[in-house]
């Protein structure tokens, strides 16, 4: 009877009686340690997180790349950035220097116990710093100034196009890119805000929209407030896109080309209805033809836009590198061949 009484106390797999004890897991996010709010904080500091007013380039790779997709465009990104904005690349300071090679084993085991013992500094923010996101196939290539997106990515794919061998290709696992030039919450009024910002260089705003904006912060009349509104609402009369028009003729026609990445707030007619709505009438939609293609990238909570010339973004399929790269086998095989097709979820 002792004996089983004492194997009835025993836990599961214990032979001493002691039950095993459950492993605690996560919160589910709904509460953060201080350690893990500085983490955080930290990867906002070196740009390794989404944030309102980001720009860069949305990023798709071949399934199961991952790493070897994130280095080769950084390198990439490296490379056009000092031939484009003479942006030298950072120096890798894990590369041996000159004259250490020489040095002695003992020298340099206690180099490295100092610099383990040395406080960490933290890291500089990069012109370009890859963001990891949780979707798979996706990563987010965050720029800062000089660099321009739109421009970033057009030169790489007019090279991917010219590439004339294979074996001369620069990317191996990349496959479309969509630069975005501003980011916002994915909100309505968020939607609208970072609309509002890019579509100005190059339509005709609703100037209902902008005073429906405007009616929070008018101050009151008579006020030094109210004249500095006033002359800015001058100065804003002749925007730049009424000034590009007027060197290009008609007004730009335009469609609309959104991805939505794990969101489920906002639905896509009504993100493509908000968008539009704040472009004046004199700028008509044309699906199959138009001037200007307004790419919309909603992911999660953010919201990215950026306008594309159309012919040319049709050309380079649609930035897709990878595609452009697969037309050089065509071409040197006479046409026969068909291109690569990209092995992800774009």
């Amino acid at each position: 009877m002792a004996d089983s009484a004492s194997k009835r106390k025993q836990g599961p797999g214990s032979s001493d009686g002691s039950a095993l004890k459950k492993r605690k897991e996560g919160t589910a996010g709904r509460w953060k340690t201080p350690a893990q709010k500085a983490k955080q904080a930290s990867w906002a500091e070196m740009g390794k997180t989404l944030e309102v007013g980001d720009e860069g380039i949305w990023v798709t790779y071949a399934r199961g790349m991952k790493g070897k997709a994130v280095r080769e465009f950084k390198a990439l990104c490296d490379e056009y950035g000092e031939k484009l904005y003479g942006i030298k690349p950072p120096v890798d300071e894990t590369e041996p220097k000159s004259g250490d090679e020489d040095e002695d084993i003992e020298a340099s085991i206690q180099k490295e116990l100092e610099a383990m013992k040395a406080p960490k500094q933290p890291q500089a923010r990069g012109i370009f710093s890859p963001v990891s996101v949780t979707i798979e196939c996706v990563f987010f290539m965050k720029t800062m100034r000089p660099v321009d997106p739109c421009q970033l990515v057009l030169e790489i794919c007019r090279d991917a196009q010219k590439c004339e061998s294979p074996k001369d290709r620069k990317c191996k696992y990349i496959n479309r890119l969509t630069p975005v030039v501003d980011t916002e919450k994915a909100s309505e009024k968020g939607v609208q805000r970072v609309a509002r910002k890019v579509l100005a260089s190059f339509f005709s705003l609703n100037e209902e929209e902008k005073e429906k904006e405007g009616e929070e912060e008018k101050p009151e009349e008579g006020s030094d407030g109210a004249e500095e509104v006033k002359e800015t609402a001058q100065a804003a009369a002749v925007p730049e896109a009424e000034t590009r028009q007027a060197e290009t003729g008609a007004p730009f026609t335009y469609a609309i080309r959104h991805t939505m990445r794990n969101h489920s707030i906002l639905e896509s007619q009504a993100v493509i209805k908000m968008v539009a709505g704040m472009i004046k009438p004199e700028h008509k939609v044309n699906l199959k033809n138009p001037n200007k293609v307004i790419l919309v990238e909603i992911f999660q909570m953010f919201c990215g836009i950026s306008v594309v010339d159309a012919k040319e973004w049709e050309e380079l399929k649609r930035y897709n590198i990878n595609v452009l790269y697969g037309m050089a086998g065509e071409q040197k095989s006479g046409g026969g061949g068909k291109a690569v097709k990209p092995d992800s979820e774009d």
